[in-house]
C-alpha cells in the first residue's frame, strides 16, 4: 500500500514522456514528407520515372519525358545503334523505292527542228554583182523552174540574213566550176570560208553545195564569187531560224 502514492505521483511524468515521443515521431514524419516532395518538384511535373510491370520480364524503368529520347530519334531517322541523330533543322530523308517510276522515265521525244525559210533566187534582198542573167520555165527540176546564172569569173552574189545558219542551193553539172563562199557577221568578221565545187557527171538540180549551221542567233551575210568553170548559178537559199 505504501507504493501506490509513489506510482500516482510519477504518472504525470510518464504521460509527458509519451507525449514528447509522439510529437517527435510526427515531426520526423512530416519532415520526411516535405523533403520527398521537394525532390520530385526539382524535375518538374511529368518528369518522374515510373516502373513498368510486364509479366515474365524483370521490372524496368521507362522515361515518360515529353521530348523523345536519342534512341528513338536514331530509330526514326533510319540509323542503327550508335548512329548520330540528324542535324538540327534537317528533315530525315525518307526511304525511296529502287524501282524507277514510269512518270520519271526519260523522254524519248526528239527536240523540234528550228524553223527554216526557203527563198527563191529572185527573192528580195539577194544582191547580184556582175553580168548575171535569169533562166525561167526550165524543165530540169530546179526550184520554181528558174535560176540566176553567170559565165564571168569574178561575178558574185550576197545576201544578209538573221538566224543561226544558211544553205546555198544550186545545180551540179559537168560544165559548172568552183566558187569561194564566205559567211561574215554583222561586224564584217569572217565566220566561215570555203571553196565549193558544183561539178558532177550529170545535171543534178537543187543540190546544197554550201551550208553553215548552229551559229549564235544574229545577223550574217553570205558572199560567193565565181572562180572557174563555164556556169555559176543560184537556185535558192535556205535560212535557218
Amino acid at each position: 500500500m505504501s507504493r501506490l502514492p509513489h506510482a500516482i505521483a510519477a504518472l504525470p511524468w510518464t504521460l509527458a514522456s509519451i507525449a514528447v515521443i509522439v510529437l517527435l515521431f510526427l515531426l520526423v514524419k512530416a519532415l520526411v514528407a516535405v523533403l520527398g516532395h521537394d525532390r520530385y518538384a526539382e524535375h518538374g511535373a511529368g518528369s518522374r520515372s515510373e516502373a513498368v510491370m510486364v509479366p515474365g520480364v524483370p521490372v524496368a524503368t521507362e522515361s515518360v519525358l515529353a521530348s523523345p529520347s536519342p534512341t528513338k530519334t536514331r530509330r526514326e531517322s533510319g540509323g542503327g545503334p550508335g548512329a548520330a541523330p540528324p542535324p538540327a533543322g534537317r528533315t530525315p530523308t525518307a526511304s525511296r523505292s529502287v524501282t524507277p517510276s514510269a512518270s520519271v522515265s526519260p523522254s524519248t521525244a526528239s527536240p523540234s527542228p528550228k524553223p527554216t525559210t526557203l527563198l527563191n533566187d529572185d527573192a528580195p534582198g539577194i544582191s547580184y554583182r556582175g553580168r548575171w542573167a535569169v533562166s525561167r520555165d526550165r524543165p530540169y527540176g530546179d526550184h520554181r523552174d528558174d535560176v540566176h546564172y553567170t559565165i564571168h569569173d569574178g561575178d558574185s552574189f550576197s545576201f544578209t540574213f538573221t538566224g543561226t545558219g544558211l544553205d546555198y542551193i544550186t545545180s551540179r553539172d559537168p560544165d559548172y566550176g568552183d566558187a569561194d563562199v564566205w559567211i561574215v557577221d554583222a561586224g564584217g568578221r569572217p565566220v566561215k570560208q570555203q571553196r565549193v565545187s558544183a561539178r558532177a557527171n550529170r545535171y543534178q538540180p537543187q543540190q546544197t553545195v554550201f551550208s553553215v549551221r548552229d551559229l549564235p542567233v544574229g545577223t550574217y551575210t553570205i558572199w560567193a564569187v565565181k572562180r572557174n568553170g563555164v556556169y555559176f548559178q543560184v537556185d535558192a537559199l535556205r535560212v535557218r531560224g
